[in-house]
């Protein structure tokens, strides 16, 4: 059996293709950009933009796991005409987003997951909170410069989930039954506010750290000065609005139930990357 791991050197990628290997499951490691080979990983090069490349990342595979295509905007159903091109692929697992039934129009995340239920083919969806992750690579530079995370969270509460459980999660419905047709909604074992994990990220680190609520004003208007376009401000604003509502405070027992053990903790987590800091 040989798993395609789409976004094979992104957030999820990586850890659900050292999950697949510890399983003793070979991998086609698939990106923009291949790592080099190791020992049951044979990267590929595989772009959504660029068709030429699908190919050969789909050739003799029938099990892949899908990031989706975050990086071309405009084409919101590129997942469908791969899944078309991969008529030989008989099970999905697709990376989408909780609460996207929420969400506004400019994050493509729903019609990833209509093209997955319409395909045909034996699917899982997998729904996750926000990665701890984040704090350690997308926030790191400001909370290790500045000492501060600035955002439009207001006081509510995430129950933020690490990548590493949500690839257990993901390679359980990759190789195992059972999972087809579902939808798991994939968080931490508790809800905090980011005032807490900053607070936790700072306790582990030894370092004063302060997270600052914006307005969902400030921040568009802080996006708009780095360069981003309107889409993806409305993007990141749309994702924020619904941490504020409510939306990302669940907390579910699936890390659990499916893997065996309890969802890593931000503590934990915390703890592991406070020399970043440094």
């Amino acid at each position: 059996m040989t798993v395609l791991v789409l976004g094979a050197t992104g957030k999820t990628g990586r850890p659900v293709v050292d999950a697949l290997v510890a399983r003793g499951v070979q991998v086609r490691a698939a990106s923009r950009n291949p790592a080099v080979a190791t020992a049951g990983v044979e990267p590929v090069r595989f772009d959504w933009a660029d068709r030429s490349t699908w190919a050969a990342a789909l050739h003799g595979i029938d099990t892949m796991y899908v990031v989706g295509p975050y990086t071309v905007p405009g084409e919101p159903h590129l997942v469908g005409h791969l899944l078309a091109a991969a008529a030989h692929v008989r099970r999905v697992v697709l990376l989408s987003v909780l609460g996207v039934d929420q969400l506004p129009d400019a994050i493509p995340m729903a019609a990833w997951e209509a093209d997955v239920r319409a395909s045909g083919k034996e699917w899982t969806i997998l729904r996750p909170n926000w990665f701890q992750q984040n704090f350690g690579e997308g926030f790191a530079a400001s909370l290790r410069e500045n000492g501060e995370l600035a955002l439009p969270a207001a006081e509510a509460v995430v129950g933020f989930v690490d990548t590493r459980d949500i690839a257990e999660v993901a390679v359980a419905a990759l190789t195992e039954e059972g999972h087809a047709g579902l939808v798991h909604i994939i968080t931490g074992p508790e809800a905090l506010t980011l005032r807490q994990v900053i607070h936790a990220l700072g306790e582990a680190a030894g370092r004063e750290l302060r997270y600052t609520a914006l307005t969902a004003a400030q921040f568009a208007d802080g996006l708009r000065k780095a360069g981003l376009d309107e889409r993806s401000i409305n993007w990141q604003l749309g994702l924020f609005r619904l941490i504020r509502d409510g939306g990302n405070a669940v907390v579910t027992d699936t890390v659990e139930r499916i893997t065996g053990h309890p969802g890593r903790t931000l503590k934990s987590y915390a703890g592991e990357i406070a020399a970043i800091w440094g």
